[in-house]
């Protein structure tokens, strides 16, 4: 499973994306708590509500569950 950060996020995690090789989360609610343990401060941004997320190149709003090669990528809200 790769994770991809956009914009601030990035800034964040100072990274680009991570790989989760193995225990992976299986849903969107899974990997907020997996983030909030590695990010701690976008715990706040979680709970605002203002991060977004696209899986495999398709915009979610639900708790979707998630395999192991999903491409996750998170961002801000775009005008």
């Amino acid at each position: 499973m790769r994770i991809r950060y956009f914009a601030w996020i990035k800034d964040i995690t100072k990274k680009e994306y991570d790989t989760i090789e193995i225990n992976h989360p299986k849903c969107l609610k899974e990997l907020k708590v997996y983030l909030e343990n590695i990010y701690p401060e976008l715990k706040k941004h979680f709970l605002q509500d203002v991060i977004r997320f696209a899986v495999n190149q398709e915009y979610v709003s639900e708790n979707l569950n998630l395999k192991p090669i999903d491409e996750i990528a998170i961002f801000p809200p775009v005008s």
